[in-house]
């Protein structure tokens, strides 16, 4: 099998290297800079296809080794390793390279180090202590500015806390990882802009340049004016075209950052943000809020691969937003593996009527789903719905973190409503009831106490009338 791959390697270095000698020879006008370029990129491809240092080798060089520096890249190394085949060897590397990184102050390090200790403490099942790593490892980030690496950091952490169940938790990993996310969009932009207005100095410069040399021509000789007018107008053409181009992608990115911002924000909030960079707080009377909560969810998380749980979470809520984006109602957020939503937040659509419809319909998609995943022999959701009638105050917080939220007791009341539903039912409170008592079938069941609150009339909603 060792001959084989080095029969293989060798085959792939001489195509490489047959790849950067073909082009000069058949294309010798090809410029050194373009040459240079495709000769660095096959030596990169050529680095990828040679075989990977072995593990006895590295393990020698580690005994032999005095540099403390040398001696953390090959723990490191060494963890990766055995990640795949000896997770008890990986883990004593990776900690003996985290160990190295924070003896030397290394904050770059020591956030490597760290990620893959918490990847190895997850995998053998430690939550407690991939938690305590994955913390550092944001800690670390932060201090090295490694924003990809803190990021990931903040949504294993977040991913981790929601399984469980520790929603609080989850909800403010979720607002760091959108913070995260938006710095990453604005360092993004700022980058955008700088290598915008570099190629618009660079766009003067030549500018300013074939002006000069447009003037000592008309000094040096009148009769070739229409000749470099000539070749003057086609620069600016390509030029003007260049700058449109430009303009264009510009445009584009605006275009896209706004569409962002109405996914994020309703759009009376995104214009008012936009136009002022700041929002009022609103109050509405008649407001609807619903809480969607999945039964269960870590028990059934547990028994399913965090790619799959990810892809069934997504294929539900995406569905929940097709629901309600088809009846006016807005989307607040979700937290873990709960949905929140709100109508009345405007001058329409003020009635508890069409959020009761919405519920019945999640209801009914995931009676329909559960019996599908069945017949698959795979985990299926089951939901509790909490809907309760009143007033809200809807607006942003801040002013870099933006967020849009609603507060007051009625929201609190929607969740008290959510946790005390069935499986499968909807659950109202005595105001929803009493505001559409004639266009739906109910189901009394009685004053019910909550928590911290005093017993309230609730309802089942059974069907529409």
């Amino acid at each position: 099998m060792q001959k084989w791959l080095q029969f293989a390697h060798g085959v792939a270095l001489l195509s490489l290297i047959l790849l950067a000698v073909i082009p000069f020879m058949y294309h010798p006008t090809m410029s050194l800079r373009a040459h240079a370029a495709l000769v660095v990129f096959l030596l990169v491809a050529c680095a990828s296809v040679l075989p990977a240092q072995p593990i006895p080798e590295l393990e020698a060089r580690l005994r032999e080794s005095t540099s403390k520096d040398e001696k953390w890249e090959l723990n490191y190394k060494l963890a990766k390793n055995w990640l795949m085949s000896d997770r008890s060897k990986a883990r004593t590397y990776a900690h003996n390279a985290l160990d190295l990184a924070m003896e030397r102050g290394d904050k770059h390090r020591e956030a490597e180090s760290a990620w893959i200790c918490g990847d190895i403490a997850e995998r053998d099942g430690r939550q407690k202590d991939a938690l305590m790593l994955y913390s550092q490892t944001r800690t670390a980030a932060a201090a090295a500015a490694l924003p990809e690496t803190a990021l990931q950091a903040v949504e294993k952490l977040e991913e981790m806390t929601a399984k469980q169940g520790d929603f609080k938790t989850a909800f403010e990993w979720s607002r760091e990882r959108a913070a995260l996310l938006q710095e990453k969009s604005r360092r993004y932009a700022d980058e955008q802009r700088l290598k915008h207005e570099a190629a618009q100095a660079s766009l003067a410069k030549q500018q300013a340049r074939e002006d000069r040399i447009l003037l000592a021509a008309l000094a040096a000789m009148a009769i070739v004016l229409t000749l470099l007018y000539y070749f003057r107008q086609r620069a600016n053409r390509r030029v003007r075209g260049e700058l449109a181009e430009k303009n264009a992608m510009i445009e584009e990115k605006r275009r896209r950052s706004e569409q962002l911002l109405l996914n994020i924000l309703p759009p009376a909030v995104a214009a008012e943000l936009t136009v002022r960079n700041k929002v009022a707080a609103r109050r509405y009377e008649h407001a609807t809020v619903m809480f969607i909560d999945f039964v269960g969810f870590t028990k059934t998380a547990e028994s399913m691969q965090p790619e799959e749980l990810i892809a069934e979470l997504d294929y539900c809520f995406s569905r929940f937003d097709d629901i309600i984006g088809r009846n006016r109602v807005e989307k607040i957020k979700t937290v873990g593996d709960a949905y929140i939503c709100a109508s009345g937040l405007s001058d329409r659509n003020e009635s508890p009527a069409d959020m009761i419809r919405i519920a019945l319909q999640i209801q009914d998609f995931l009676r329909q789903l559960k019996q599908k995943r069945i017949s698959e022999g795979r985990q299926y959701f089951e939901a509790r719905i909490g809907i309760h009638f009143g007033p809200v105050v809807a607006g942003v917080v801040g002013t870099k973190k933006f967020a849009y939220d609603i507060w007051g007791d009625t929201v609190n009341t929607a969740a008290r409503m959510e946790e005390a539903s069935a499986a499968g039912r909807v659950n109202v409170s005595g105001a929803v009831q009493a505001a559409v008592q004639h266009e739906f079938q109910w189901e009394y069941r009685g004053k019910i106490a909550t928590k911290n609150k005093v017993e309230m009339d609730m309802y089942y909603v059974v069907g529409a009338n």
